[in-house]
């Protein structure tokens, strides 16, 4: 078995372009050959990895990409009409799912896997832990059905060992960017490129420190928290300067409203969105902080790749597994939900007292250790050996049995 490549079908609706990097390290395994099957196209305004452009993502070696069509039934549940023939016709060693129980074809294709003895994995958030009734019946029914399950944080994999799931079977996978493009970044920042960018940015205000909030405007990252607390710092007499990254002008034109009643506009800056990376990490390494007021998710691996500490709520029920990079007093703070003077106080801790500084290094150790695409293909392809390792050893034994 030792000289044996193992062969692992990935099936997933869509191919985000954020999973590119991990892409790429998964196919520069030495011991396993993943085959990615997915849709061609997005959904949801989810930017994917351009198919046209995947020969180039790797050099000398494109992906095993196959494509199979998503189809939206009342916008809630998908059927993937190509992924139950491509269960019978690929003959794969190991199963990796979208752990996703709206997709209706995922539950057949992997019932059909486990007839055919065929090592099976779900990949996904798990189990949020704020399920009730009929909706937490279906997702633990669907969450029996692989032999393991590949979640991203501590979190959700604490709260399936709660409810009676096995710990062995169970393994936190976490997630990622272009950790090594956000480092090369970093270490080639520099400081008096990035003061003129914040005096472009604030030209009578270049000198006071700014924090940030990055991504996309909606009702949902309760942006006016963020408003508020600026406005209870100026009123305490701190001068902080609110950097704010991200489309969405329905909301936009919600918030720069808000930004005249509370008479802050000189020290807010709506930038709008940005596509260019390099741009986006200088405005991060820019900033104190980065704030999200609402839910936060890849930002904070995001923010804390370059260096800067992220401020979030503490409710982890309303949070993304990333929320779990956050460290108090290490890689950021948190704040009680919906609680402005508490966020004002976070903002005020780190931007007043320069904290910054001392977390940096804590900052970019976090995703050194866990959240970034080698660390995740290292736990992903152990994962894989041992699932086969399982199910090859079950089979001999099998044999040995029955001869």
């Amino acid at each position: 078995m030792e000289n044996v490549k193992i062969k692992c079908g990935v099936f997933s609706n869509i191919a985000p372009l954020y999973i590119r990097p991990l892409w790429c390290e998964l196919n520069n395994s030495k011991k396993i050959n993943y085959s990615f099957i997915t849709s061609s196209h997005g959904f949801s305004g989810i930017k994917t990895i351009d198919p046209k452009e995947s020969r180039d993502l790797v050099p000398g070696a494109a992906f095993n990409w196959h494509f199979i069509k998503n189809i939206l039934i009342r916008n809630v549940l998908i059927y993937q009409p190509g992924l139950i023939k491509r269960v019978f016709k690929n003959d794969y060693d190991v199963y990796i799912f979208l752990g996703e129980m709206v997709n209706i074809s995922t539950w057949v294709a992997a019932l059909i896997c486990k007839l055919r003895k065929k090592p099976v994995l779900f990949w996904g958030h798990g189990y949020y832990g704020n399920e009730r009734y009929l909706r937490k019946f279906i997702r633990l029914l669907f969450y029996r059905i692989p032999d393991y399950h590949l979640v991203y944080g501590n979190r959700a994999r604490n709260l399936l060992i709660e409810l009676g799931f096995r710990p062995d079977s169970l393994i936190t996978v976490y997630n990622s960017l272009d950790y090594n493009f956000h480092k090369r970044q970093y270490e080639s920042r520099d400081h008096e490129e990035l003061e003129k960018i914040c005096s472009k940015l604030f030209p009578t205000r270049e000198k006071y420190p700014t924090v940030l909030f990055i991504g996309r405007l909606t009702k949902e990252k309760k942006l006016s928290l963020l408003l508020k607390a600026i406005k209870i710092q100026k009123e305490k007499g701190n001068e902080i300067n609110c950097l704010i990254v991200g489309g969405g002008e329905a909301e936009r034109k919600n918030l720069e409203k808000l930004v005249l009643d509370l008479d802050i506009k000189e020290r807010v800056y709506f930038y709008g969105p940005c596509y260019d990376e390099i741009l986006n990490s200088k405005f991060i390494m820019l900033s104190q902080c980065c704030v999200s007021p609402g839910n936060v998710g890849l930002t904070a691996i995001h923010s804390l790749s370059l260096g800067t500490p992220v401020i979030t709520h503490e409710n982890f029920y309303n949070q993304g597994p990333e929320v779990e990079s956050i460290i108090p007093n290490r890689t950021g703070f948190f704040f009680k939900e919906n609680d402005t003077s508490g966020l004002s106080g976070c903002i005020e801790n780190i931007v007043v007292n320069r904290l910054k500084l001392s977390m940096e290094a804590d900052c970019i150790k976090e995703i050194e250790d866990h959240w970034n695409p080698k660390n995740q293909s290292e736990i992903i392809e152990k994962a894989v050996i041992n699932a086969y390792s399982k199910h090859f050893h079950q089979e001999k034994e099998l044999r040995d049995h029955s001869s």
